[in-house]
C-alpha cells in the first residue's frame, strides 16, 4: 500500500475508471523528507507560460535587490503576495533570440532561435528535465492549455511551448473533459455526460473506505481532502461545455480567433487538475499555456476597455489608445492573479513534507519582455517553489542586458539532475548559472 497510486472501478456505461491517490505518510520516514526504504522524494517541475509580455516600466519589483525582504511587489506581481516566500523574481535578464514573438517563443524555453519555419532545434527545458528525471510515472509530462486564442501564422513555436526536440512540439490539451479523462484512465470520451450521473468516485467508494480504515489520522484527512477535491472538480466540470478544439498541429491557413476568452472558471478547472496529477504523481513535468505567443485573445470580463483583442489592438496599439500602458498591465495583472490561482491550488495540497510548492519548481516567462516593439531586454521572468533546491523569496537583479536569460535554464537543469555545463544554441548559448536561485 505504500506505493498505491490508484483504485479502479467501472462507470454506469462500462468504461473502467482509475482514481489517483496523493502520496501518503505511511510510505515516509518519520521526518516526511524520504520514502520508507530511503530513496529521495521525487523532483517535480513545471512551466507556466503566458504570451504577449508585459510593461517593464511596471513589472520589475521595488526595492533594493537581494535576498529575503529587501524588496516589494510591483502592482502586476501583487496578486502573488501571499507566495513571496516561494517567489523568486529575476530582472535586467536578455533573451538573446532576437526578433518576435516566433523566436522569443523558442528562446523563452530551449534557448535556442527556430528554425526559419519557426520550429525549435532543441528540447525545451520541462522536455528536457522530464528525460534527465526518467520518472515512470503514467505521464511523462502534461501539456495543457486554457485558451485556443492563436496567432495569425502556423509557425510551431507560436502554437507549443513544449517541444521534445527538432520540429516535434507537443500541443496543449484545451478540454477540460478531456484531460479529466486522461488522469483517471478512461479510454472513451466524452464522458461529461457519465461525470453528470456519476462521481468517478462511487465506482471505487468501497475500496476508498477500506483504505481510509487502513491508515492514521493524518493520512485519512489527506484522503478526505482529495475525495473532496475530486467531487468539487467534477461538480465545476459539468458547467463547463465541451470544447472543440482538438490538440494537433496547426495548418498554414491558421487564422486568428476573434472570440477567444481565458475564462477564471475554466483556469480554476484546468489548475486543480494540475496539481491533483502532481500530487497523485501521474506526472512530474507539465506546461502550462495560460496563453499563446501573440495570442490574439480577450479579457472581456475586465471591462468595456477589453472589448479588443490583448495582443493586436491593446499591446500593439499602446501609444495610440487611452490609457494604453494602464490596459496592458491590467492585463498582465489578470495573468498573475491566474497564476496565483494556480499557485494556491498547488499550496492546498499538503503533503508530508509540506505542501506541493515545497517539492516543485516552476518556470513562469513570456516570449517578449515589451509586446509592443517585441523588446527581449528586461525579460519577465518568475522562478517559483522550493523543489530540488530553489530558495525562494528572492529578487535577482542586474544591468539591464548584462546577463543571458539562458543562465537561466541551465541552472534549473542542472538543479533538477543534469550534468551539462552549458545550453542552447548561438548568441543565446550559455554556460553561467545564477547561483542566487539556490538555497
Amino acid at each position: 500500500m505504500s506505493r498505491r497510486r490508484f483504485l479502479r472501478g467501472v462507470l454506469a456505461g462500462g468504461a473502467m475508471v482509475s482514481v489517483p491517490l496523493p502520496r501518503l505518510a505511511n510510505a515516509m520516514n518519520s521526518n516526511g523528507d524520504a520514502f520508507v526504504d530511503g530513496s529521495a522524494l521525487p523532483k517535480r517541475f513545471g512551466v507556466w507560460f503566458f504570451g504577449n509580455g508585459i510593461d517593464p516600466a511596471t513589472w520589475h519589483p521595488a526595492g533594493p535587490g537581494g535576498v529575503g525582504d529587501a524588496w516589494s511587489l510591483s502592482a502586476p506581481l501583487s496578486p502573488l503576495a501571499a507566495y513571496k516566500s516561494y517567489l523568486s523574481v529575476l530582472s535586467g535578464f536578455e533573451l538573446r533570440t532576437p526578433g518576435a514573438h516566433i523566436e522569443g517563443s523558442a528562446g523563452a524555453t530551449t534557448a535556442a532561435e527556430p528554425t526559419p519555419f519557426g520550429a525549435a532545434r532543441l528540447p525545451s527545458i520541462d522536455q528536457l528535465i522530464a528525460n534527465q528525471l526518467q520518472a515512470t510515472t503514467p505521464f511523462k509530462s502534461l501539456e495543457i492549455g486554457l485558451t485556443r486564442a492563436t496567432p495569425a501564422g502556423p509557425q510551431p513555436t507560436l502554437h507549443a511551448i513544449s517541444h521534445q526536440g527538432p520540429s516535434a512540439p507537443l500541443y496543449p490539451e484545451y478540454d477540460p473533459h478531456r484531460l479529466f479523462s486522461r488522469l483517471f484512465g478512461i479510454a472513451s470520451a466524452p464522458e461529461s455526460e457519465r461525470f453528470r450521473r456519476r462521481s468517478v468516485l462511487d465506482t471505487v467508494l468501497s475500496d476508498f473506505n477500506v483504505l481510509k480504515s487502513e491508515v492514521g489520522a493524518t493520512d485519512k484527512q489527506r484522503l478526505e481532502a482529495h475525495a473532496d477535491g475530486v467531487r468539487d472538480l467534477e461538480q465545476r466540470l459539468s458547467q463547463i461545455g465541451e470544447q472543440t478544439c482538438n490538440a494537433t498541429a496547426p495548418g498554414a491557413g491558421v487564422q486568428a480567433d476573434d472570440r477567444e476568452e481565458a475564462p477564471a472558471e475554466l483556469h480554476d478547472a484546468m489548475s486543480r487538475m494540475l496539481a491533483m496529477s502532481m500530487a497523485c504523481d501521474l506526472t512530474r513535468v507539465f506546461s502550462y499555456v495560460f496563453s499563446l505567443p501573440a495570442a490574439h485573445v480577450y479579457y472581456r470580463h475586465l471591462g468595456p476597455e477589453f472589448e479588443r483583442s490583448f495582443h493586436e489592438d491593446i499591446v500593439h496599439l499602446v501609444d495610440g489608445i487611452p490609457n494604453g500602458y494602464q490596459l496592458v498591465s491590467q492585463g498582465v495583472q489578470y495573468a498573475m492573479e491566474s497564476l496565483a490561482v494556480t499557485l494556491s491550488h498547488f499550496q492546498n495540497i499538503s503533503t508530508p513534507s509540506g505542501n506541493l510548492l515545497d517539492e516543485i519548481g516552476i518556470l513562469a516567462t513570456s516570449e517578449v519582455s515589451s509586446g509592443w516593439d517585441h523588446g527581449m531586454q528586461n525579460h519577465p521572468v518568475l522562478v517559483i517553489g522550493k523543489g530540488a533546491g530553489l530558495r525562494g523569496n528572492t529578487h535577482v537583479m542586474s544591468s539591464v542586458g548584462q546577463r543571458n536569460y539562458s543562465d537561466i535554464l541551465l541552472t534549473i537543469a542542472q538543479a533538477y539532475g543534469g550534468q551539462q555545463t552549458s545550453i542552447g544554441l548561438g548568441d543565446a548559448q550559455s554556460s553561467i548559472t545564477v547561483p542566487e536561485l539556490m538555497a
